[in-house]
């Protein structure tokens, strides 16, 4: 995902269409990001600048965000500065991830100020910073002290200090001599680090495109001829970019995008590949999923977190019932003891610590040693024995009837978590905190609603054979595909004693393929716990062999005559079920 500087030549370029254009509004998402509403003549865009670590870039977006109820204090801080100010420059700075958008600002008496919005895409040191036109700073959406890095200060009221450059060079403004002269100075050092250490914005995926197999020889090991391949490689990449003659493409690999450039790539001859318009549409569409998953995970986690800590909670009282069933699981030899100590009681003496007697349960006739307590006779010892035995026997039941209660609730928490972590929706996981409320794990906070919440869907495939089949994403979805969606004859299927999802497979006159169930099957290990494993069981039986106990938690379910087909989720496989939604 290499978002360069060359990356950044090519999103300014694009974005300087916007010079002249007025800010609308401002909106901060999101810890990491800015959305600024854009009105150019009859036209309006939509600004990103995200400094999120694993995905900072700045773009046009069309994906709308959602935004919290009360504005974050940066946020704040722009709009009171730059809100209605007109965008007078765009451009990139020392050819690195560094962009700067040059506003102007109009006071109440009509005099003009001019702010100077940084954005610095560097990974985990990426930033947002609002500079006056004396390079002070107003503001950033991340404050830098001095315990957190050495070499500058983000704080405002500071003078900006552009991230070290470490005397590397803009590969636009190198000639050819100067070129020779670095292979010559640098002779031991291998080719990529050359590269990377020597000039600005390029990343290694570039590198490695300019130098392909020499990458990893030393300057000092080239020949002349293949000095003349990489300066001429190297040439035409810089020409390429100083035309911005751009392609803006996507690679696939599963179906699935795994990275993005704006050059064709050889290492991805192989892959399937997109083209796109421009580069803001090339990363909406690469983290259009990204940040949607990013944005779940965060407005959720505390889901996730509640839990967690709930399973945590349970496995320590797990533990603890085992203890305690460990502790009394010999209850019985107290009333044998009792029962010795009334049938010689005579015979005993007073004041012993303990008593060997006949063992008249045992058919050898052992010598069993009692211990006693001093101050109690025979018949008291036998009594407390009898107290301790019908005390013991009672504990033993309630906590073995605990234990099945916890191992149940366990293994519904564990569902409830693998159902979070597998949302791909807001609906769903609406769905899931509504459930943890209703189930008591949650507390119910009211709040007035305009209109009537949405629900979400089951996932609906149809197997390669025709068979209509059937995913629930939550338990809700579970019970309802389960008790109300299915009949009679419809096939059930789960994951054998894995959290999972409930799969139906809707038969045709009483009859399921067996091609429809292997891949219903596949189905059912893939919305699983064990979508990683292999060889994974799924029972499945008929829908009518199904019940839902009394007063069982949602998506709970015990089932009779069941078969188990054993498969390995497979992508490709998968992939090959045709999706409806």
């Amino acid at each position: 995902m290499p978002f360069d500087g060359i990356f950044t030549c090519a999103i300014v370029n694009q974005l300087t269409n916007l010079i002249g254009a007025k800010i609308d509004k401002i909106h901060q998402p999101n810890k990491d990001d800015i959305l600024i509403n854009i009105k150019k003549e009859k036209n309006s865009f939509k600004l990103l600048l995200s400094s999120n670590p694993s995905s900072p870039r700045i773009q046009i977006t069309n994906i709308s965000r959602e935004n919290p109820d009360v504005a974050p204090n940066f946020v704040m801080v722009l709009r009171k500065h730059i809100l209605n100010s007109r965008i007078v420059q765009i451009k990139q700075l020392n050819f690195d991830r560094l962009v700067e958008i040059k506003l102007e600002s109009k006071n109440e008496l009509g005099y003009s100020s001019f702010y100077h919005l940084i954005i610095e895409i560097m990974g985990k040191h990426s930033n947002i910073i609002l500079l006056n036109d004396k390079n002070v700073i107003v503001d950033a959406i991340k404050h830098l002290s001095s315990d957190m890095n050495r070499y500058r200060l983000v704080l405002a009221g500071l003078e900006y200090v552009s991230p070290p450059v470490k005397n590397k060079v803009n590969p636009l403004e190198i000639s050819v001599e100067e070129f020779d002269n670095m292979l010559k100075e640098n002779k031991d050092k291998k080719i990529i680090n050359l590269f990377s250490e020597n000039f600005l914005g390029l990343s290694k995926l570039f590198i490695k495109q300019v130098s392909l197999e020499l990458e990893e020889l030393s300057s000092g090991e080239l020949d002349e001829k293949q000095q003349m391949i990489l300066k001429n490689r190297f040439f035409y990449y810089i020409s390429k970019i100083k035309s911005n003659d751009f392609k803006y493409i996507l690679y696939y690999e599963n179906n699935k995008p795994f990275d993005f450039y704006i050059f064709d790539i050889d290492a991805y001859k192989e892959n399937k590949i997109e083209y796109l318009t421009n580069p803001s549409e090339l990363l909406d569409k690469y983290y259009s999923n990204k940040d949607f998953s990013d944005a779940v995970k965060q407005k959720y986690s505390d889901l996730v977190k509640i839990v967690k800590n709930l399973l945590e909670r349970t496995n320590k009282r797990i533990e603890l019932a085992y203890n305690k069933i460990d502790e009394c699981r010999d209850y019985e030899k107290y009333k044998i003891y009792a029962d010795i100590l009334m049938a010689n009681q005579i015979n005993i003496l007073p004041n012993l610590k303990t008593v060997e007697l006949q063992n008249f349960y045992d058919k050898n006739l052992s010598i069993i040693q009692i211990p006693l307590e001093e101050n109690l006779n025979a018949v008291e010892n036998a009594q407390r024995y009898y107290k301790k035995y019908t005390k013991e026997k009672g504990t033993l039941e309630i906590v073995t009837k605990q234990l099945e209660e916890l191992i149940n609730e366990k293994n519904y928490l564990e569902g409830i978590l693998y159902n979070i972590e597998g949302a791909t929706d807001f609906e769903t996981l609406e769905e899931i905190k509504i459930e943890l409320i209703s189930s008591g794990y949650l507390k119910n906070k009211k709040k007035k609603t305009k209109e009537k919440e949405s629900k979400s869907s089951p996932h609906h495939f149809v197997s390669t054979d025709g068979y209509d089949i059937y995913v629930g994403k939550n338990n809700f979805q579970n019970d309802y595909l389960t008790l109300k969606f299915a009949k009679e004859d419809d096939i059930w299927m789960h994951t054998k004693n894995i959290p999972g999802s409930h799969v139906i497979i809707k038969s045709k006159a009483g009859f399921v393929s067996d091609t429809a169930l292997l891949e219903g099957a596949l189905l059912a290990a893939h919305f699983s716990k064990a979508k990683g494993s292999t060889n994974v069981p799924v029972d499945y039986t008929n829908r009518k062999n199904v019940k839902k106990p009394s007063g069982a938690k949602p998506g709970m379910v015990i089932y009779l005559t069941n078969k188990t087909i054993y498969v390995t989720p497979d992508e490709d496989k998968i992939n090959k079920i045709k999706v409806i939604g």
